[in-house]
């Protein structure tokens, strides 16, 4: 396992779906994830150090861990199955027994980025940061410059998408796009 940090959430063009992009510091890979995009605003919030007066749904899971004397101690995305990646939260109990928590990703990103825990991956998921992988097939192509993550101005712009994008809307255009030859 290494340890990897949020390093941002980009748009896919073509099938306008967010990709959490996960980096390894040292060695400059990447892991990108593609994820909802509740998790993704989810995620955003987090990273733009947004307030909200209630809680939300991650922050309600990390309340109620709390309030069972748990504690998060770190993310760890293990494996890649037949096109889902796998992930465990590590929760330290109050007795100091350790639990691996069966997770989606972006969920667990979502919860260690409340309490600043450490997400790890293992190195086999690991990419090169100038390769996409299609997850359809065996195909890679190169990435271009354009192809980097966005920037703060561009993920303010994607968190008002967000906020404004109803469920009638969305599902309409995923309608539409999934009817163009």
């Amino acid at each position: 396992m290494v340890r990897v940090e949020v390093e941002n959430i980009v748009l896919n063009i073509a099938t306008s779906t967010p990709i959490v992009i996960l980096k390894d510091k040292k060695t400059g890979f990447i892991l990108p994830i593609v994820i909802g995009l509740f998790e993704a605003q989810a995620i955003l919030l987090i990273l733009e150090k947004e307030d909200f007066p209630r809680p939300l749904t991650h922050d309600l899971l990390r309340s109620v861990i709390e309030k069972m004397n748990g504690k998060i101690k770190g993310l760890e995305i293990h494996s890649l199955k037949e096109n889902t990646y796998y992930a465990n939260l590590i929760i330290e109990t109050g007795t100091g027994s350790i639990l691996k928590v069966d997770c989606r990703p972006s969920d667990g990103i979502a919860l260690a980025l409340r309490v600043s825990a450490p997400i790890f991956a293992s190195e086999d998921l690991m990419e090169p940061p100038d390769v996409v992988k299609y997850y359809a097939g065996k195909e890679s192509m190169k990435a271009s410059a354009s192809d980097s993550p966005i920037n703060q101005k561009e993920a303010e712009e994607f968190r008002k998408y967000l906020e404004q994008l109803n469920a009638r809307d969305f599902w309409k255009k995923l309608k539409q796009d999934s009817q163009e030859p």
